[in-house]
């Protein structure tokens, strides 16, 4: 077990190097010890109660290149720990998520989407200061930039010490839970995405992405779930702009009948409804968190989950706030959560 700061975080296939003293020990054998699906441990500064409920919280789409990219050159001197100045919600979280919307990669080469995001590296640095400890990365635009831009991206948060679900160096390590100990508890996280790309599906000996249209993805999450106390499915789907339909409905419940504690989902770009089912929360879409969509006020707001486990019972408990998004594409000061913030039909830009 490797004990870490509560903000320092270990990734699946992360390297541990052994103390000096058993350099000699190991010189003749592998250098690193490498582990399946290792549980990183949590430990604060200043150690709360064990009885003090485990905080996570959730916020959706981050992408910084286009126009967010120009705002931060423009308006911070390119200083990408700007875009997440009001949000400390996030370090005092125990942990915080969010769905990376993107390569970032100075590799590859764009493969021909409508909209191809290519994020600066220097951005992954941002996301671990503003307390980032994971994220998805199993959405529609991580093969934007070919799978060298893929890899690559994956190279940059295991540096940065950002794990990553639903993505991987192949089918095993893709489908693996990334399991982060909270004092004694294991929160586990799963992802997959609904909207592609298929072609990033992972292999057996190839690296990339779970699909939700996976067949065995009950059975993942089902083995996911033996393996930890509360099962996180990050889910990226439905259809954007608009409200959560049949399809999303299918997956969540489908998913939490399988194993699954908490369904979070990313890509429609604005909030949709919370459900609970069997009591266990889904947030149909976050929506965006950083994000230069500026053509809807729908878009220009994001939900910020803050769900709570106890650590006896494991019983679940969540508030929902809205980080509004300034015309820098700022995350702003949280404000009350409405039902009447929601969209109620599809809408186009």
């Amino acid at each position: 077990m490797v004990f870490l700061s509560r903000k320092k975080i270990l990734h699946n296939h992360s390297r541990i190097v052994f103390p000096i003293v058993l350099v000699a020990v190991v010189i003749a054998g592998a250098l690193f010890w490498y582990v399946d699906a290792p549980t990183v441990e949590r430990r604060a500064s200043t150690p709360p109660a064990p009885t003090a409920p485990i905080s996570l919280i959730f916020v959706g789409d981050i992408m910084m290149d286009r126009g967010v990219k120009q705002s931060v050159l423009n308006n911070f001197g390119g200083d990408y720990n700007a875009l997440f100045a009001n949000a400390p919600y996030l370090k005092n979280a125990d942990i915080a998520f969010a769905n990376l919307e993107g390569t970032v990669a100075t590799s590859g080469h764009n493969v021909g989407s409508r909209f191809s995001f290519h994020m600066d590296p220097v951005s992954v640095g941002a996301l671990k200061n503003a307390g980032f400890d994971i994220v998805s990365f199993a959405n529609n635009h991580v093969g934007d930039w070919s799978m060298e831009a893929f890899t690559e991206s994956l190279q940059h948060l295991r540096d940065n010490d950002i794990l990553y679900a639903g993505a991987g160096s192949d089918y095993a390590d893709a489908s693996a839970p990334r399991i982060i100990d909270v004092r004694g508890i294991k929160i586990g996280f799963l992802g997959a995405t609904d909207v592609g790309p298929d072609w990033l599906a992972a292999k057996s000996d190839t690296p990339g992405i779970i699909l939700a249209s996976n067949p065995h993805l009950p059975n993942i999450i089902a083995t996911a779930k033996q393996k930890v106390d509360i099962l996180v499915m990050s889910f990226h789907w439905g259809v954007e702009y608009s409200p959560a339909n049949a399809r999303q409905e299918a997956l969540a419940r489908g998913a939490i009948d399988a194993g699954a504690d908490i369904i979070v989902g990313t890509h429609p770009h604005v909030m949709q409804r919370v459900e609970w089912y069997k009591g266990k929360p889904i947030f149909y879409s976050l929506g965006n968190f950083v994000f230069d969509q500026y053509f809807s006020p729908y878009t220009l707001e994001g939900m910020v989950a803050d769900v709570s486990v106890d650590p006896q019972t494991k019983e679940i408990s969540a508030t929902e706030e809205v980080a509004p998004i300034s015309k820098q594409f700022v995350p702003q000061p949280l404000i009350p959560f409405d039902e009447s913030m929601l969209v109620t039909k599809k809408f186009t830009p």
